[in-house]
């Protein structure tokens, strides 16, 4: 049975005005991001910075093994060290540079 996603808090931008500190508290308490809406309308995201932070690390992983997922698909020949060197030395090399 799968776990039942969490529904976003939602509170009012003049929250933001008159209970400050409850906003706050409540998300780095919940570590998740609260929806503030203007007019009944979403308009802004706050969140507890360590949270945002783990976000960012989050999607900058499954970037990175996107990445490679498609590298690997589309790109099937494997290189040894010998020649990954050498292709790295070339590379290098156009830009000036010396490859340690």
């Amino acid at each position: 049975m799968e776990a039942l996603a969490q529904l976003p808090v939602i509170r009012p931008i003049t929250d933001m005005r008159t209970q400050l500190n409850d906003v706050c508290r409540q998300a780095t308490e919940t570590q998740e991001p609260i929806v503030l809406t203007k007019n009944g309308t979403a308009s802004y995201v706050l969140m507890d910075s360590d949270a945002y932070a783990a976000a960012e690390r989050r999607s900058r992983v499954y970037l990175a093994l996107r990445e490679a997922e498609i590298e690997e698909r589309y790109r099937p020949e494997t290189l040894t060290a010998q020649e990954s060197d050498a292709k790295m030395r070339e590379i290098f090399s156009l830009w000036g540079m010396d490859y340690a």
